[in-house]
Formats: C-alpha cells, sequence, structure tokens
C-alpha cells in the first residue's frame, strides 16, 4: 500500500477533490481531517476573504457589480467580506479547538502566544515530538489536556481523580531514563487553608510559597531521573501574587531546570479570556492573564 502523502492535502479543494490528489479514499480524508482538528468551515471563510481582498487590491477601480460578475459572488458578500478585517474573520469563524490548515501550510503558522492551551499543545507535539502525543503525564487530573490530543499511556497524579489514573508515588518504582516525554502541570495557587475562594474551590492550591517551590523542585528532579537522554519535558506554570507579594515562579522553574541538566528549547504562552476573581478592597499590581508551556529537553548529566 503506498504511502499517503497528506501534506498535499489542499483546503482550497473539496473533500472528493483531495481524495483524487492525495490517492486515497474520501473517508481516508474525513478522518484525516478530523484526527488532525482541521476547522474546514474557517478555511472556506477565509478563502473566501482572501479572494475577494486581494482581488479588490488589483483593481480598485472595480464596481462592486463588476467585482460580483467576475468573482461569482454577491454584492453583498463582497461588501461583508471588504468590510471585515482578518482578526473579526477569526473572531467570526474560527473554531478554537480546531486548527486553519492555511496556519499549517504557514511557516509562520506556529506562534508563541494563543488563547488556546489545545492550540498550544499540538503545535508543540508537532515540533518538537513528530506529532505524538506525550508518554507520561505526571498530573493528570481529570485529563483536561486531551480534549484534542491522545491521551498518554502513563498517568499518574498526587491524587488520582480517575480510575485510569495511578497514584504519582509509582513512578518511584520505575527505572531511569523509561520516558521519552513527559508533562506536567502543578496548581499555580496559593491560598490559606481556612478562605473561602472560587478559583481555590475549582483547583488544588498550595497553602505556602516553600510548599509550591518544593512541589516544582521535586516534579523536576522525578521527570529528570524518569526522561531518557534528549528527552522532552513539557511544563505549565504560572507567576502567583499572594498577601501583597509576587513569586515569579515561571523565572524560577527555568532557573531550577537549567541547573539540573535540561535545555530550554521553547515557550509558549497562554492568554486567558477569563479570569475568576477573588475578593479585594483595592488593586494593587497588574492581573496575571496569562500562564506558560515551557518545552525543555533532557541534555546531560544533572548538576
Amino acid at each position: 500500500m503506498n504511502k499517503i502523502h497528506y501534506e498535499k492535502y489542499n483546503p482550497a479543494l473539496s473533500i472528493e477533490e483531495n481524495a483524487v490528489v492525495l490517492g486515497c479514499s474520501v473517508a481516508t480524508v474525513k478522518t484525516y481531517i478530523k484526527k488532525k482538528g482541521i476547522d474546514r468551515k474557517y478555511d472556506s471563510h477565509y478563502l473566501r476573504w482572501k479572494r475577494i481582498n486581494d482581488f479588490s487590491r488589483e483593481h480598485p477601480d472595480y464596481s462592486l457589480r463588476r467585482k460580483s460578475e467576475e468573482l461569482g459572488f454577491s454584492i453583498n458578500t463582497i461588501r461583508k467580506y471588504e468590510a471585515m478585517p482578518e482578526s473579526t474573520l477569526d473572531v467570526s469563524f474560527r473554531d478554537e479547538n480546531k486548527i486553519s490548515q492555511f496556519d499549517i501550510k504557514n511557516n509562520n503558522a506556529v506562534k508563541s502566544i494563543s488563547s488556546n492551551q489545545n492550540e498550544i499543545l499540538r503545535w508543540i507535539i508537532d515540533l518538537y515530538n513528530e506529532g505524538n502525543t506525550f508518554d507520561a503525564d505526571l498530573t493528570a487530573s481529570k485529563l483536561i489536556f486531551y480534549k484534542k490530543i491522545p491521551v498518554p499511556l502513563y498517568l499518574f497524579d498526587k491524587y488520582p481523580q480517575l480510575p485510569q489514573i495511578k497514584n504519582l508515588e509509582e513512578t518511584d518504582n520505575l527505572p531511569n531514563n523509561v520516558f521519552s516525554s513527559i508533562v506536567f502541570d502543578l496548581p499555580f495557587i496559593l491560598s490559606s487553608v481556612k478562605s473561602e475562594s472560587l478559583i481555590k474551590d475549582r483547583f488544588t492550591y498550595f497553602t505556602s510559597a516553600e510548599e509550591m517551590y518544593i512541589a516544582n523542585d521535586e516534579m523536576l528532579e522525578r521527570s529528570y531521573r524518569l526522561l531518557k537522554e534528549g528527552g522532552l519535558l513539557v511544563v505549565k506554570t504560572m507567576d502567583v501574587a499572594y498577601s501583597g507579594k509576587q513569586y515569579w515562579v515561571s523565572d524560577y522553574v527555568i532557573r531550577k531546570a537549567v541547573d539540573m541538566g535540561f535545555e530550554l528549547k521553547d515557550k509558549f504562552i497562554l492568554l486567558s479570556n477569563f479570569r475568576l476573581f477573588s475578593k479585594m478592597r483595592k488593586q494593587r499590581i497588574a492581573r496575571k492573564y496569562h500562564s506558560y508551556f515551557f518545552v525543555f529537553t533532557k541534555r546531560g548529566i544533572s548538576k
């Protein structure tokens, strides 16, 4: 059976036309689109928007009626897309859980900032893990990461919440250098046990900065031991403000990881469009509306 060269997939063609180009069945093309999370609906709007606006720039003196005759779109359609900036096109038609194939084909498609966690995770596995999901998740929780990427085979958590997730302590019985890729996402909240908070109710939390830093140290050390040479480590983290003091956890994680023997390969910033607010009398520092995904590789003997 011949290998299917999916890089020849063309969002400008119909699914049936793509099947002919790729030399496969229509069902195979549909499976590929679903597996990759390709946003066919957005792509069709983008194609229409780009064709109309490119044509209008090339022919600035053409009337709407002539553009309609040349392009085959109605006058109202041309008027709508001419008045629509690309940013509005994204907001109006993009499915945040899918990827435009035009982004994939664009050499600059993988960006350092996104408001979509699924998008960042896909970028990371495509860029740094040959398109494969992670071997292990050490903070699996309720598998929130895996809405659009396959679930890792090995799942752990300090407080397992699902039957398929094992206790994190079981990793102590695993040999060194067993995984090729690991991801973890520790809590980002500091809070008094007795305080009430909507945020705290939704996530686990640390009761002191010391506890938070120790947890990060332990998780980095655990990951280093379990990873093979050259293995991939993805860390989601966030800076914390508590009791009038700011804790720059992201800087700490990078310093600690590098000292331990990791090499920082990339950073991604996840922007949040919505943040729950705890009660405060007066705002004194900037609210944290972003978190980080750090991409490390294990580079050598631990220091």
